[in-house]
């Protein structure tokens, strides 16, 4: 009897050690990273087809909840633009940031008449609320004006695009967030957008790591 006992708690101690074993090989391979493929690419900003305009658009914060801007472009299929603005805005978020940006550039093109856009922005979550009727509280009504705003154009489309092929119109929001005015629409490029401007027309561009895994 006193053997059987003995055996039987020696089954329990093998038991709780397997399990013991067990969750520490659990919890050393949860921590081991699984390795990061990465690889380079080169990204431009590139020219609409002929007969359609391309507004880029972008936010710019200062610190959270510090000073923001916004700003944009629009131009035409040869790269030359035909409209470029920026606004200081106060102390706001990024996104509403991005979506006051977006609003003055679909207002712009709007005044302009146009009815083929292509709309760019390297805020992919902006992108997403507007490909959809996602309702958000927070930013309304700016985020239902947009809306509204972009379904007024016969053709379009919005598309995400990396921060390297954004340059011109995150310049310009830059500018907002220094500005003195409300709202500017400029006639002539501000000497530092003049230079991006001319890099994206002549089709040059950055390199960018990214992650190849996904």
């Amino acid at each position: 009897m006193k053997c059987s006992r003995c055996i039987y708690w020696l089954g329990v101690k093998i038991v709780e050690k397997c399990i013991q074993n067990s969750a520490e090989f659990f919890v050393v391979g949860a921590k081991e990273k699984v390795p990061v493929s990465r690889t380079i690419i080169p990204v431009t900003w590139r020219k609409p087809p002929e007969g359609r305009a391309k507004l880029n658009i972008d936010g710019s914060a200062l610190g959270n909840l510090g000073v923001t801007g916004g700003g944009g472009l629009i131009c035409d299929h040869n790269g030359d633009w035909i409209a470029r603005f920026s606004r200081a805005l106060g102390s706001i978020n990024s996104t509403i940031a991005k979506l006051w940006a977006l609003r003055d550039g679909l207002t712009l093109a709007k005044e302009l008449c146009l009815n083929s856009l292509i709309v760019e922005m390297d805020a992919l979550s902006v992108v997403q609320l507007m490909s959809n009727n996602t309702i958000n509280m927070l930013m309304e009504p700016l985020l239902s004006n947009c809306r509204n705003l972009l379904q007024a154009i016969p053709n379009k489309r919005i598309e995400h695009a990396y921060h390297e092929a954004n340059q011109c119109a995150d310049a310009l929001a830059k500018m907002g967030t220094n500005s003195n005015f409300t709202f500017v629409v400029f006639v002539e490029p501000p000497p530092m957008v003049g230079t991006l401007l001319a890099f994206d027309k002549a089709n040059m561009f950055c390199n960018r790591l990214i992650n190849s895994n996904t």
